[in-house]
């Protein structure tokens, strides 16, 4: 089926039985290739919807089948309607120079443009109602169909099979890397189904030696709040604006701790605001018996930074209360589409990572389509680069996604300088080995980024390009922020934290400032920052020293773009004038009483 488009693909006749335990290309890979249900006659024709994985991410092994009577929560993403159109409105209110410039679309806006064919929805739901299964619309035009169902009735419905999947960091998840298809009526009618394929990305920021009393170290040398408030000449700017908002996400067990977030509190923001009270808790997995690491990293990080903001704690912990299996990822981006506009968060950091390639074509696809929706509703994104610098797969560079994705903005990584944190001095920031780059292998590099990544491909020093990195794919970062020696208390403190887990929260919250300027004017918020960021470069603090480092060699820092640092890191000084003068846009208002219904 190819992804993203309404042509109905070739069939894939006659299955016939299949082992579900063959093996893949790679012999000694316990892989799981598409099984025929064995209750009831075979179907006469199938499309094959996301093929089997040809390997299991780093860090997964299969354990065996799934529990039979285990529960997993299917989500259907239903094709989408107004695509186009959808990308043309989301460009034209994100681009300074454009005269619609902040003409954010509502929610509701938004879902009648995108909302499904009726009779792909009805395809979806009769399907689902044959197999026993009754069929739940998670978005206000039910884009995404939800059905809980048994391992069992999942295997008979895709024609595959379940297998219980464990990762080295102890997550374990039920997946069916062998592949799925679906009857020819209802896989023209949705982009995948999830949770199949795709294995989620499991990992930790790094912390460098033991776990410590804040007073056994300097707390000069952490980048604390205030330093990064100086480091980015936020200064004393605090927000003032009622109705701004900014969020982080956690998933896969990452919970919210709030005796941590005090800790922290108390630790780094004397006499400053680091928040505006307690967090927001949204989501299926927000607490739990400890906190992890990665989200109070993000949490306390975002509200160090962004004071007097309100902050929300969204969590997904990829199986639901009443414990069926699911996706987190996408439970987060059917709850943001789900939000009214008067509570949706108007910028989301996101720590998560992994191959580009985790995510099937078909799948990429989809997801870009949510980024573009929560953009053109004045949203911004947020995603950490990765930690493996130019990152190498079987001698070939691998690029990272979400971040590869045009459709967010990617947050590089930066570590102090010699003029550490004086903001603005060219050795005060230096580039940071682990800070990942380079180019997509899914999506072409947009216009808005041509002309400065040109420049960079015609520097000395990059990789060589025998190592097969696409130079006509989207490139990344867009921007960078310090990603080491950070301090988080997770349930102990845990001093000299490092990653680009650590830098996009770092970044979110300069633009979460730059939000609040503008809704204090009674002005839009700046939704997808991308096209803004390439057209103002000048405002940024430029990288010019350093490298990414990996397997496949080195990125260097250059004058202007780079594919470590992205066009540097944010001078909120220069940033506040910059969006000042941007136009007024659309004032964002309460979501209208009369919700989009299907």
């Amino acid at each position: 089926l190819e992804p993203g488009s309404n042509t109905e693909a070739p069939l894939l006749r006659d299955l016939g039985p299949r082992n579900p335990m063959m093996p893949c290309r790679h012999v000694a890979l316990a892989c799981f290739l598409v099984a025929q249900a064995s209750a009831g006659p075979p179907p006469t024709a199938l499309v094959e919807i996301e093929p089997g994985l040809v390997d299991f991410p780093q860090g997964w092994q299969a354990e065996g089948p799934a529990p039979r009577e285990q529960l997993i929560e299917l989500t259907f993403a239903v094709k989408q309607q107004g695509l186009e159109e959808l990308e043309r409105t989301l460009l034209a209110v994100s681009s300074p120079s454009s005269p619609d410039y902040g003409q954010h679309l509502t929610n509701d806006e938004v879902q009648r443009l995108t909302a499904p064919r009726p009779d792909h929805a009805r395809a979806v739901e009769a399907f689902l109602r044959r197999h026993g299964l009754e069929p739940k619309k998670t978005t206000p035009n039910g884009d995404f169909v939800v059905a809980t169902a048994t391992v069992e009735q999942a295997e008979q419905m895709l024609s595959t099979s379940y297998v219980s999947m464990t990762h080295s960091s102890g997550v374990a998840v039920s997946r069916a890397p062998g592949g799925y298809a679906l009857p020819a009526e209802v896989a023209a009618a949705v982009d995948f189904v999830a949770p199949t394929t795709h294995l989620p990305g499991a990992h930790l920021p790094t912390a460098h030696g033991p776990a410590v009393n804040a007073s056994d170290v300097g707390v000069h040398i952490f980048n604390s709040p205030k330093v990064l408030r100086s480091l980015y000449s936020i200064g004393s700017a605090e927000g003032k604006a009622q109705s701004n908002k900014q969020a982080v996400t956690a998933f896969l067990n990452q919970h919210y701790g709030k005796a941590s977030l005090h800790a922290f509190w108390a630790m780094f923001c004397g006499g400053i605001h680091c928040g505006k009270g307690e967090p927001k808790l949204v989501g299926d997995g927000t607490t739990g018996l400890l906190p992890g690491t990665e989200g109070m990293l993000d949490i306390e990080t975002i509200t160090g930074v962004a004071g007097n903001v309100d902050s929300e704690y969204w969590g997904f912990a990829g199986k639901s209360p009443d414990n069926p299996q699911n996706e987190p990822f996408m439970k987060w981006l059917e709850q943001v589409s789900s939000t009214s506009d008067a509570d949706v968060p108007k910028i989301f950091s996101t720590s998560y990572g992994e191959d580009e390639g985790s995510w099937s074509l078909a799948a990429a696809k989809r997801l870009n389509t949510e980024f573009q929706k929560a953009g053109v509703r004045g949203i911004s994104l947020l995603f950490a680069s990765g930690d493996s610098g130019p990152n190498c797969k079987g001698g070939k560079f691998t690029p990272q996604g979400p971040a590869s994705s045009p459709w967010v903005t990617a947050v590089g990584g930066t570590q102090p300088g010699n003029s550490w944190p004086a903001p603005g001095k060219p050795d005060s920031e230096l580039a940071i080995g682990l800070s990942s780059g380079g180019f997509s292998d899914y999506w072409p590099m947009p216009a808005w980024q041509k002309d400065a990544v040109g420049k960079y491909l015609q520097q000395s020093g990059l990789p060589d390009r025998s190592l097969g990195y696409n130079i006509s794919g989207r490139a990344f970062p867009d921007v960078a922020a310090q990603a080491t020696n950070f301090f988080v208390y997770a349930g102990v403190p845990q001093p000299l934290v490092s990653g680009t887990s650590c830098a996009s929260p770092a970044a979110a919250g300069v633009f979460s400032m730059l939000n609040d300027l503008r809704l204090q004017q009674g002005k839009s918020t700046l939704g997808f920052l991308n096209p803004l960021i390439y057209e103002k470069a000048s405002a940024f603090f430029d990288v010019t020293t350093g490298e990414g480092r990996g397997e496949c060699g080195v990125w260097p820092a250059k004058p202007g773009w780079d594919a470590v640092t992205g066009l540097g890191t944010p001078n909120y000084a220069a940033l506040a004038k910059a969006v000042a003068e941007l136009p007024a846009g659309r004032t964002p208002a309460p979501a209208s009483a009369a919700a989009f219904v299907v």
